[in-house]
């Protein structure tokens, strides 16, 4: 892992993203992080809590800031607030976001976002005026983002983090699924990494040429038909 985060750094990436809810992934990116032989004031670094109440949220910021090794999270995402019942949660009174307030007047956090698996409570959390970005699903195949929550993303001055750009690992062409975000304006790609080799690829396809080729989208709409819009 500590191998992983310096070679992403060193290829020029400059966004981190992890959660407490994925094992000990904060422990490692933080191992990582202490290890680095030079400045890290170029690099953003999120995470997210599933916490639904204000004091467990506050319990989980405590151990992101422990296991990352910081004294202030870059981004600090709502994580998977994917019903309109949990959305209500984190807003009602004791709730999440009431964590996440305290913790940007605290000087804990410099950034609070949403991540979500719909629709309707990322059009909701867009407009709302609490958040500065959104993490959503966006692929080639899961293309709703691109009609529906872009525009809307783009009036309201949040960033738009492209969760599942390969899919969950359904996509297996990297090159097809990272061109095709880079095509939208204001949208990063969060690919999971596993292996310097994985993140090597990546920054070849970030390093271009960017434009899909005749050929590339006709190759999208083949897997777009055979696997269905999802």
């Amino acid at each position: 892992a500590v191998q992983v985060v310096h070679r992403c750094i060193e290829l020029g990436v400059t966004f981190l993203d992890t959660a407490n809810a994925y094992t000990n992934s904060e422990a490692r990116i933080g191992k990582a992080l202490a290890a680095l032989p030079g400045p890290r004031e170029q690099l953003v670094i999120a995470t997210k809590t599933r916490a639904r109440d204000r004091t467990t949220a506050q319990q989980h910021l405590e151990q992101s800031l422990r296991d990352l090794g910081l004294d202030v999270i870059d981004l600090w995402q709502l994580h998977n607030v994917s019903s309109m019942d949990a959305y209500e949660q984190i807003l009602a009174p004791g709730g999440a976001l009431e964590a996440a307030q305290e913790a940007l007047q605290a000087g804990l956090v410099r950034h609070v976002g949403i991540s979500s698996h719909s629709m309707d409570v990322a059009l909701k959390a867009v407009v709302s005026g609490h958040f500065e970005t959104l993490q959503f699903p966006f692929n080639f195949v899961t293309d709703e983002p691109a009609d529906k929550l872009l525009p809307l993303v783009r009036k309201h001055g949040l960033g738009f983090i492209a969760m599942k750009p390969l899919g969950g690992g359904m996509l297996s062409d990297a090159n097809l699924a990272i061109k095709y975000l880079l095509q939208f304006d204001h949208v990063v790609p969060d690919p999971g990494i596993e292996r310097v080799e994985e993140i090597d690829e990546i920054a070849a396809i970030v390093a271009g040429p960017w434009e899909l080729t005749p050929q590339e989208r006709q190759k999208i709409d083949i897997i777009r038909n055979e696997v269905g819009v999802r």
